[in-house]
């Protein structure tokens, strides 16, 4: 639930009176924006269900109802508007970014990395797409591997209201809740109407067991959100999360936000001190969710302030010598991403934490990561039964280090978070590890994607890995003397003899960096046939075009044989190549193909693959979008508007007849089942002359181009009349195709492949 999670506004409850008649969908609407803009979310969500009930049909208003079910943590109804948002001309990167999560949380993980590649494209320096890329097989290899714990069960300690949070000092477990006693007041939040959380302790006995629940009897708690409580490993520091509320004042951010804040207080004698306010809070941003590391030296906490690498990030400040908080330090991007880390944790040398930008099951996961002198370790997923679909967050351990709780929302009838327990099976302290890191001696940057190996002293290879995106491998220490080797196919190699390799006496054994040459230029070939003959086709020029920056990288033309060989000067190993390939030949189509690969050897790679590339001669009959590789072009249900991304291709069709003003074309186009056959037939024709318009708006003569719709009368797949289908599945029969009916030089390439 987003209101705990950083996000928390004061109380306000909302009263509507709706309007009725013929204006009834455009009131509720009103009022729909009018309590999301004011962060009431569950008021938002009724009013914009009750609008589309009634009609209602504006995407703006769709992401609004998206939005709020995501704030509140509903994924089926998030998933549900979002796939409404994501398919529609007006999608937004965030809206592709968020379908692709609750796909990925819904179990759908191929559809979900389809998705998650159209936001990369989009937003190629995310690096959530690429820490999340190809999740189905990576999650299937997590899943595969030993769990820290083997079953996990609700605690005795859940209400019927959300309880989350849990922190464990001595045999106290203090956590928080929105459970209500009689003697405090019924006030919701308007976030999830929900009420505000306040703090709780109870009594923890050494079997598991537990009992006096009471709220925590001290000022800390108010009638806004109180979470997250701490306690020094001394116990004599306490530490908070609280909305920006001190001595009966709430501070509100400049865009009228109460944002969380961090408050602490001192122990003296045997009393607290009065609470006090963190040094870096700010009205302004949220700052919460403090963690203390066992020597007291660290605390680390959540924040979205300005500067970060995206969302929320974790930050951590260094005790100073007179005993005070040195400046918050952001953790960096090895451990924070563009979307949210929260709910820290320190045990022993570990950092827990939750997020939602690193690989997951889904919603938040929790991670682990070790706590070195000045870096971290490499980020682990904690793997189920502790991570799920659903939210999972806020992980502590008993001083044993034996037991453990944390935070889930993965019980579907209850009413928001639970805290749920469990027993460790595996500790940190029995997985020591080589850790190492293998950089480009040209500029010391990370070479990504490399496998390494773990050889004996005969060389026989003990394990085998590969480099994580900052460079960075890891190997369970090996119990014999070994040499770590590295090779890039095509390229250099390196070693890391057993001999160079000083071994830590207790924990991890950190490696001297490898240094190796990543940077060569890339073998390149193309092989282009004739796609009526099939022989080799000779003369056809190869321009190969960054798609990220629009540099020419390579040009070439095919021999007699129909191949064209080169360079592309400069690759990294390990490089994401994104490129743009363009085939042109005197009588043909010209042809453009999209290749993305990752350089993963500097042997040559056939940028048309093994079977090569065909391109089709000027001719009558032929579908310039299959001849040409266009995209198709495709229109939003029951529209016949030309969307966006099809303009591009569009633009393509025109240029062919404005570098041949001979060739005459039929659109045809189509659409999907569902609504009457004759409805569709219409739409389909109103389809083909948008299109038409469009390319006679471009400069084409109009007694060059015809427009005819077929309707439904023609699909591509099984989507006809009461079938179910997806609305991809649905997608694929609203197209136009773009038929040569004439031209003067039609088939006079087709007699002269060489």
């Amino acid at each position: 639930m987003r209101s705990i999670i950083l996000q928390i506004t004061a109380s306000l409850l909302f009263t509507f009176s709706l309007s009725s008649g013929s204006n009834a969908q455009d009131g509720l609407l009103r009022l729909g924006d009018q309590a999301f803009e004011d962060f009431g979310y569950a008021q938002a969500v009724e009013l914009y269900e009750q609008a589309f009930k009634k009609g209602a049909n504006s995407i703006p208003h769709a992401r609004r109802l998206a939005e709020s079910y995501w704030n509140m943590r509903q994924p089926k109804g998030a998933e549900e508007w979002y796939a409404v948002v994501a398919a529609s001309s007006q999608a937004q990167p965030l809206d592709v970014y968020r379908y692709a999560e609750l796909l990925r949380a819904s179990g759908k993980y191929e559809d979900s990395d389809t998705w998650l590649k159209r936001y990369a494209k989009i937003v190629p320096q995310d690096n959530r797409s690429r820490h999340k890329e190809n999740a189905k097989v990576r999650l299937a290899e997590l899943l595969s591997t030993d769990p820290i714990t083997n079953k996990v069960s609700p605690a005795p300690i859940n209400s019927d209201r959300p309880d989350l949070a849990p922190f464990v000092f001595g045999d106290t477990i203090y956590f928080s809740s929105s459970r209500q006693p009689q003697y405090m007041a019924q006030r919701l939040d308007p976030w999830n109407d929900q009420p505000f959380l306040n703090l709780y302790s109870a009594h923890l006995s050494a079997d598991g067991s537990i009992r006096s629940i009471a709220p925590v009897r001290t000022d800390v708690n108010t009638s806004y959100h109180e979470s997250n409580l701490v306690i020094s490993t001394d116990g004599k520091e306490m530490y908070f999360t609280r909305n920006n509320f001190m001595d009966g004042h709430k501070k509100l951010s400049a865009d009228g936000v109460n944002n969380l804040q961090i408050f602490h207080r001192r122990k003296r004698g045997d009393t607290w001190a009065p609470v006090e306010s963190f040094a870096f809070n700010s009205p302004a941003y949220s700052t919460g969710h403090p963690a203390l590391s066992p020597d007291g030296q660290r605390l680390y906490f959540t924040s979205d302030k300005p500067g970060g690498v995206g969302g929320k990030d974790l930050y951590v400040c260094l005790r100073s010598p007179h005993g005070g908080w040195g400046a918050p330090n952001n953790l960096g991007p090895d451990i924070n991403t563009e979307g949210d880390e929260m709910f820290p944790y320190v045990k022993d040398n570990s950092l827990y934490f939750a997020s939602d930008g690193h690989l997951g099951l889904g919603g938040l996961d929790l991670f682990r990561t070790t706590v070195r002198e000045k870096s971290y370790g490499p980020v682990e997923n904690l793997n189920a039964p502790l991570n799920s679909p659903a939210d999972d967050f806020a992980l502590c351990l008993t001083a044993d280090g034996e037991r453990g709780y944390f935070t889930t929302d993965r019980n579907a009838l209850a009413q928001g978070e639970d805290i749920y327990q469990f027993t460790i099976v595996r500790h940190v302290e029995e997985e020591r590890k080589w850790i190492g890191r293998v950089l480009d001696q040209n500029d010391a940057l990370p070479l990504a994607h490399l496998p390494i190996r773990l050889l004996d002293a005969a060389r026989n290879e003990l394990a085998r890995t590969v480099t994580r995106t900052n460079g960075s491998y890891e190997f369970t220490a090996p119990t014999v003397p070994a040499t770590v080797s590295a090779e890039i196919p095509g390229g250099a190699t390196g070693e890391l003899p057993s001999d160079q390799i000083s071994l830590a006496t207790f924990g991890d054994t950190e490696l001297p960096d490898l240094y190796m040459d990543g940077i060569m230029d890339l073998p390149v070939n193309a092989l282009i046939n004739d796609a009526n003959s099939g022989l080799p086709l000779a003369d056809v020029s190869v321009t190969v075009k960054d798609n990220r920056d629009g540099s020419i990288l390579f040009v070439g033309r095919t021999d007699a044989n129909g191949i064209s060989q080169g360079q592309i000067a400069d690759r990294r190993y390990g490089d994401d190549m994104n490129i743009e390939v363009t085939f042109a030949r005197e009588g043909y189509f010209k042809k453009v193909v999209f290749v993305d690969f990752r350089v993963l050897m500097f042997l040559e790679h056939a940028l048309t693959g093994p079977e090569g590339n065909s391109l089709t001669a000027v001719s009558s009959g032929v579908d310039l979008a299959k001849a040409m590789n266009l995209r198709p072009i495709y229109f939003d249900f029951r529209e016949a508007k030309i969307r966006t991304d099809a303009m591009g291709e569009l633009d393509l069709v025109a240029e062919v007849m404005r570098v041949d003003p001979t060739i005459r074309i039929d659109l045809r186009s189509h659409t999907d089942s569902r609504a009457s056959a004759e409805y569709n037939l219409h739409l389909s024709q109103r389809r083909s002359e948008s299109a038409r318009a469009y390319l006679v708006e471009q400069g084409i003569a109009a007694n060059r181009i015809t427009a005819n719709g077929f309707g439904e009368s023609q699909l591509v797949n099984q989507c006809g009349d009461g079938v179910e289908c997806s609305e991809e599945e649905h997608q694929l029969n609203r197209r136009t195709a773009f038929i040569v009916v004439a031209c003067d030089n039609c088939d006079l390439g087709a007699s002269t492949p060489r």
